[in-house]
């Protein structure tokens, strides 16, 4: 049979009754109408010759490339070139021809000392208290400003009126009142420069009196200063502060070396006049409060402290590198739909554990003398005792208030990394102090040491725990054993670091680098990332490019040297093994 003869038969078969009726399409012309306007011929002509979009299949895209090592270390040197180029733009740009040197520069007190100078000279009233504070500060400026001895100037005073250059004498008699003579600050230079016996017990008598005339006992507190007669010093500032409610320096001044000097009787008898501590300086209150034992006094003069004292730069670039670890870490997660605010909880909780760490310090400080200068073996006994227990005992305590909820999930990798998370939020506090005291210089090497550490040792801690509840303290041995060496760990860690042992650094090294391991690999095996999109090592070494190029740049910055550029890439240089260790680990996440 023939194909023409087989397709006139398929064409005449009939149709089924159940068969439906076929759709026509819409685009065939039926007799007698018009045909198709041009408006939808040129939308069906677009569809059928339109390309695909910039971010068709962008998720594929994204996949290979956060996958390709080349992709990933050409994007990572060429931002770290960026920062270099950048931060050598800094050095050249800050070099301006005909500037003295940096080492010519006028420091910070002695342009204080001359801006208040002038404000002192320009004043249309007396300000006794005012010119007692700026006379004191000469005083310790004064011997940047002569080259002579003491007793040279206070000569040239006597015949110049002048002292370091300034028209000492002439602000003592704009500022002299009848509460505060101008004998009674000629005294004080003469007590203070050339040691008049005379002028000394002046100022005692004036200081003795009841009541003590204005500002004698201030001044009487600053000469015995000057003498390293601390006990006397604090006496006349004490005494000042207690008869003249406005002698806010003097307040200040005998709160301050009570607090260094730990007098609790001194302490105890401020802390009984009303306003005396709570108009001085936040972070002298925190201190105060540590020594007298007094939690709402030391925590509220703590949280004005930051709120007062708070560095927004810094503030961001550790929350940049807290969100590298945050971003890797909800990637180990499981797919909800809270994944990625869940995890902000935990993080809060680890900020909070930094308030009673500082408290249980102020106690093992203050109560116990424990003191990280101490001889061998009590140096090592702080830090492992001290710094280790307290840290990973306070970041657990508020781990542990999420162990309801654990328990009713029954899920270890959710435990791992809740407690991972609170490790982060520590390191993100902690962070913020560390950047102020040394750089903004150093973030990369917090973030790849410090920062995991915490990360690694209180989830490591956090999971023994919540493997110990489950089984119903079936495995309460081997949590305490995982408790006991995390927090060996922290304080060897600690008490091995370079700054303490310059030869043996690197002891500090492996201990981070076996944390590390241990907490990578308890990921591994507790968590199934699936279906990500960004692959974490490509979240690790952008961060890291990112994080190296502003060390670059801020050490520029805060130098404006090629040394502090230097100095900052050494910094990152050694923390390259680290970072290469990372890099392995998340391979295959």
């Amino acid at each position: 049979m023939s194909s023409c003869s087989w397709s006139s038969k398929t064409k005449q078969r009939p149709k089924p009754a159940h068969a439906p009726p076929q759709r026509r399409n819409r685009t065939r012309r039926h007799p007698g109408s018009s045909p198709p306007t041009g408006g939808r011929k040129q939308i069906l002509d677009s569809c059928m010759s339109a390309e695909p979009s910039l971010f068709h299949g962008w998720r594929a895209r994204t996949h290979h490339l956060t996958r390709n090592r080349r992709f990933l270390l050409r994007t990572a040197a060429s931002i770290t070139a960026t920062g270099m180029i950048i931060a050598c733009v800094i050095v050249i740009g800050s070099v301006t021809p005909g500037e003295p040197p940096e080492d010519f520069a006028v420091p910070p007190a002695l342009s204080r000392l001359h801006q208040e100078f002038h404000q002192l000279r320009n004043e249309s009233t007396p300000q006794p208290r005012q010119f007692a504070v700026w006379l004191r500060m000469l005083l310790a400026q004064l011997p940047q400003l002569t080259k002579g001895e003491d007793a040279d100037a206070f000569q040239s005073f006597t015949q110049t009126g002048k002292l370091g250059g300034y028209e000492v004498e002439q602000l003592i008699q704009k500022h002299a009142t009848t509460d505060a003579p101008a004998g009674l600050f000629q005294g004080f230079l003469a007590a203070t420069l050339a040691a008049d016996p005379a002028a000394l017990q002046q100022l005692e008598r004036k200081a003795r009196a009841t009541p003590p005339e204005m500002l004698a006992a201030e001044l009487l507190g600053s000469v015995q200063q000057r003498r390293h007669d601390i006990p006397a010093a604090m006496a006349a500032f004490y005494t000042e502060g207690l008869h003249f409610a406005d002698a806010s320096t003097s307040r200040e001044e005998a709160l301050h070396l009570a607090v260094t000097q730990r007098d609790l009787k001194l302490l105890r008898a401020i802390a009984a006049q009303p306003g005396w501590i709570e108009h001085c300086p936040p972070l002298l209150q925190h201190h105060a409060g540590s020594l007298l034992g007094d939690v709402w006094m030391q925590w509220h003069g703590l949280f004005r402290h930051r709120l007062d004292e708070i560095p927004y730069g810094m503030l961001a670039l550790a929350c940049f590198a807290a969100a590298l670890w945050y971003f890797i870490l909800v990637q180990h997660s499981d797919h909800e739909r809270w994944r990625w605010a869940r995890p902000i909880a935990a993080l809060t909780a680890g900020v909070a554990s930094v308030w009673p760490t500082l408290t249980i310090l102020a106690y093992q400080e203050y109560v116990q003398g424990m003191t990280a200068d101490a001889p061998f073996p009590h140096d090592l006994i702080y830090y492992v005792a001290g710094v280790g227990l307290r840290e990973e005992g306070c970041k657990l305590l508020l781990f542990a208030l999420f162990l309801p909820w654990l328990m009713w999930r029954r899920t270890p990798g959710l435990a791992l990394l809740t407690g991972a998370f609170v490790g982060l939020g520590f390191s993100l506090e902690e962070n913020i102090g560390y950047y102020q005291d040394f750089g903004g210089s150093i973030a990369w090497t917090r973030f790849l040491s410090a920062n995991f550490l915490h990360i690694s040792l209180t989830g490591i801690c956090a999971h023994s725990l919540y493997r110990m509840l489950l089984t119903r303290f079936a495995r309460a041995d081997e949590f305490i054993s995982t408790f006991l060496l995390v927090v060996v760990a922290h304080g060897g860690y600690d008490y091995l670091s370079v700054s303490r042992l310059d030869d043996n650094g690197w002891l500090s090294i492996i201990i981070l680098v076996l944390s590390a391991a241990r907490f990578i690999d308890l990921l591994g095996e507790e968590t199934r990332p699936v279906g990500l999109t960004i692959a974490p090592r490509a979240v690790f070494t952008f961060g890291s490019a990112i994080l190296i190029a502003i060390s670059f740049i801020l050490g520029a910055w805060s130098t404006r040297t090629m040394a502090g550029v230097a100095a900052a890439g050494q910094e990152c240089l050694s923390m390259v093994p680290i970072a290469l260790l990372y890099w392995r680990k998340f391979e295959n996440a």
